[in-house]
């Protein structure tokens, strides 16, 4: 890798900020349209974080570097295969000879954004481990019938092994079995498939009827104020909410893509690379048109959703000038767009290659448009349970993304 460049496992591009300060209202209304699952679309990262946060306290240490030395270690047995967006790290650890726990669990020697990272809200909402954070996670019920399968006992005994620094007979085998392109266990699929859907909680109750459709909702379908059938009229409110405020956010974030592509042209002209409130009605005044029509309607089902911070950006977006909104809608980014006294300028990310405003979508799967693309979630479910129930996961079967 030349001297200079960062690879994306080693940089978080400050795009991904690029929230408007409204980062717990996605929170929010994902968990409100698919509940506990987080960024989870495939089932294999809960077991590596069983196995890690059993490990962890076997050896009276926290569960975060332990978790990252279990996931480094089943990758680098991967990052050598197919290219497969499940697979992370193979140019952060091109080349690594070390693969001891020892110096897998250092901080920087796996890439910046584990998938461990997504498995925190389904680890303590499916009932494996409590606590609020990874580093403080201990094993709780699930996760304790999930290290008594025949199946995990010798996974957990070679890595616990690995983990007091031996290279146990075995291990290779271990490793391959609970790779990010392997297949789960069929006692550990129907453990987890069982978590996911047969409680009686609410989150169960409201995936469980997801999972019924089989396909959908589609956005047009989160167009009628009727519910498909199975789905409960107040899951149905939160997931038209959650819509309307991801398009009207949406919507949002290309007024600010206008302005960026002006100011980077009078940057590349040799002109200031500034504009007035004014000026920059004019400049973004088709997208601003195009965000106002969508406040109304966007609204009122946004109102639905009960959630502060989407209520006020939409009040923003119906009350406010247009030279006001300009100017409220750089305050929020201050990213890549931002108000510096009186004029619009470019943030510090400005021109980088666009991520996503959203927090949970390291290595997606590809969207399908029998579900709401609005939603990420939706799809999400319907891979998890493809896969748990047996099938192949919908999410792999465009011959894996981009290695990391």
């Amino acid at each position: 890798m030349p001297w200079g460049i960062l690879a994306p496992d080693t940089v978080v591009s400050q795009r991904r900020q690029q929230n408007l300060g409204l980062a717990a209202a996605v929170r929010h209304f994902n968990d409100r349209a698919v509940p506990g699952i987080g960024g989870m679309w495939f089932p294999m990262p809960i077991l590596w974080s069983v196995l890690a946060v059993s490990i962890a306290e076997e050896l009276g240490v926290p569960a975060l570097p332990v978790g990252n030395a279990v996931e480094a270690r089943v990758m680098l047995e991967a990052i050598d295969g197919p290219q497969d967006r499940r697979v992370r790290g193979a140019r952060k650890m091109q080349g690594l000879k070390d693969n001891s726990f020892n110096n897998l669990k250092r901080r920087g020697t796996y890439v910046v954004q584990p998938i461990r990272m997504a498995m925190v809200q389904p680890l303590v909402a499916l009932g494996f481990v409590q606590g609020s954070r990874y580093g403080a996670f201990r094993i709780h019920g699930a996760g304790r019938e999930l290290l008594e399968l025949d199946a995990m006992k010798e996974p957990r005994r070679l890595l616990g092994a690995w983990a007091h620094g031996r290279q146990p007979h075995g291990l290779r085998e271990v490793l391959t079995a609970l790779s990010p392109v392997g297949t789960v266990p069929a006692a550990v699929r129907k453990l987890i498939l069982a978590r996911l859907l047969e409680g009686t909680d609410p989150g169960s109750v409201r995936r469980r009827n997801l999972a019924r459709l089989g396909r959908g909702p589609t956005s047009a379908q989160l167009e009628h104020e009727t519910a498909l059938p199975g789905v409960a009229s107040d899951h149905w409110s939160d997931l038209r909410a959650g819509a309307a405020f991801m398009d009207l956010r949406d919507a949002a974030l290309t007024v600010l893509d206008r302005l960026e592509q002006h100011l980077l042209q009078l940057r590349d002209n040799n002109q200031p690379v500034r504009l007035s409130a004014s000026e920059a009605v004019e400049v973004a005044s088709g997208r601003l048109t195009q965000l106002r029509a969508l406040g109304p309607a966007k609204g009122e089902l946004i109102d639905h959703g009960h959630e502060a911070s989407s209520r006020s950006f939409t009040a923003e977006i119906r009350n406010l000038s247009d030279a006001r909104l300009i100017q409220k809608l750089a305050e929020r980014d201050a990213t890549v767009i931002c108000w510096r006294g009186d004029s619009i300028m470019l943030g510090a990310a400005a021109g980088e290659l666009r991520g996503s405003a959203d927090t949970e979508d390291e290595n997606r799967p590809p969207q399908d448009d029998a579900f709401a693309p609005q939603l990420f979630r939706l799809h999400n479910l319907h891979c998890l349970v493809t896969e748990l129930s047996g099938q192949v996961n919908p999410g792999i079967r465009d011959a894996g993304s981009e290695a990391a």
